[in-house]
């Protein structure tokens, strides 16, 4: 391992730094904001946007890099294919298929071509054509960009009027001003991350999504999910077909989905880490060093010793600490109920710290081991505490 250019440097990127410095990469990073939390373990930085993909496969060319290595964010998984692609570097899907999957309305219209479990979805690129449908539709629905992350501009709509101003607000929110409108679900909800070798999955990791400040932003997590037995084969059954049908490399490839009872219906996929520092209780979790992995697929190595006998143990999870409306950090508070079962804190924000966007903006990571799952849930979410306090 030689040259790697890894596209940013946030807290959420802390394990595939780590990962690259145990495989002796020189690592060069980009990304617009100085002295991430990860910089200071990285040998270079090149202040540059790594959604510009041009700019970024300019810079891999310059500093004759080996390999390309994402970050958490899907238009840094646009950016890492497509210089892959260019500047023939392994490790990346084609760049055709990273759009396919990582934009809703190409996933949804693939999906629906091929049999995939999911929502049926209607795409549209202008306000007019979108309220014009909504005129029609059976409610609720939800109304999503295609190409955001963390819960930006989704919106349940009970009616036309909550319709149409959900409408405007995706389009808003979305950089490429399309949008998909979809039946609203009801029924929990879950991730499913797995790791591909040679498109068959070898290793889960499962978990349940709780968003109570922001509906549409996971905000805690425990592992693994509830009732995995009943959807693990058949999800799994989804993902190879996926993978089968678009050629996918090797590395990790996560959804989300819906489980009513009696199937589970995939509303999102993503093949890179996870936000929220998710790997961490997943890492517990399975024994499985995702980050590592996922490091050794991007820059092209090979992945045939990945632990696949691993087997998850134990119940895990985070809660990400977020204020309850805009203003000054007066507090953080850290409920007396937490202390028995909370391993470490990470924090990005502290006192007096201003938050502008309290939806989404983590102030911290709280990470817990429990001995039960349901003293976990009786913790975390029946006796849930915001923990945050705003001048």
């Amino acid at each position: 391992m030689k040259r790697v250019l890894l596209l940013c440097s946030s807290h959420n990127d802390l394990g595939l730094i780590r990962s690259l410095r145990k495989l002796g990469a020189y690592i060069i990073v980009t990304g617009n904001i100085e002295n991430l939390p990860g910089q200071k373990w990285c040998d270079k930085f090149i202040k540059a946007d790594y959604s510009n993909k041009e700019l970024i496969c300019e810079i891999a060319k310059n500093e004759k890099v080996d390999a390309v290595c994402q970050c958490c964010n899907d238009f840094g998984v646009y950016t890492a294919a497509y210089v892959a692609e260019c500047l023939d570097l392994p490790g990346y899907d084609s760049y055709e298929t990273t759009l396919t999957l990582h934009n809703k309305d190409r996933f949804k219209q693939f999906a629906k071509n091929n049999g995939i479990l999911t929502p049926l979805a209607e795409a549209f690129i202008d306000v007019e054509s979108a309220i014009q449908y909504v005129e029609h539709v059976v409610y609720p629905i939800i109304i999503k960009p295609t190409d955001c992350s963390a819960g930006n501009g989704i919106s349940k709509a009970a009616n036309i009027e909550e319709a149409v101003s959900s409408i405007k607000v995706a389009f808003e929110k979305s950089r490429s001003k399309r949008i998909v409108i979809e039946p609203y679900i009801s029924g929990t909800q879950h991730g499913f991350c797995t790791f591909l070798v040679n498109q068959k999955v070898v290793a889960i990791c499962s978990n349940n999504e709780y968003s109570i400040i922001n509906p549409y932003r996971v905000e805690i997590d425990t592992f693994p999910a509830e009732k995995e037995e009943n959807v693990r084969d058949i999800l799994v059954s989804e993902i190879e077909k996926i993978a089968h049908l678009l050629s996918l490399k090797d590395g990790i490839f996560h959804l989300q989905y819906i489980y009513d009872g009696k199937k589970p219906m995939i509303i999102e996929v993503m093949r890179r880490i996870l936000g929220n520092m998710y790997h961490v209780p997943g890492n517990r979790l399975t024994g499985i060093d995702w980050e590592y992995w996922e490091t050794r697929a991007k820059c092209g190595l090979s992945c045939r010793n990945f632990p696949i006998n691993s087997y998850k143990e134990g119940f895990f999870a985070y809660k990400t600490l977020l204020a309850q409306k805009n203003g000054a950090i007066k507090k953080i508070n850290i409920p007396n109920t937490y202390e028995k079962y909370m391993d470490f804190a990470y924090m990005l924000h502290g006192i007096g710290s201003e938050i502008t966007n309290y939806k989404s903006t983590p102030v911290g990571f709280l990470f817990f081991t429990f001995p039960t799952y349901e003293i976990m849930k009786e913790v975390l979410i029946d006796n849930y505490i915001s923990d945050i306090v705003i001048i």
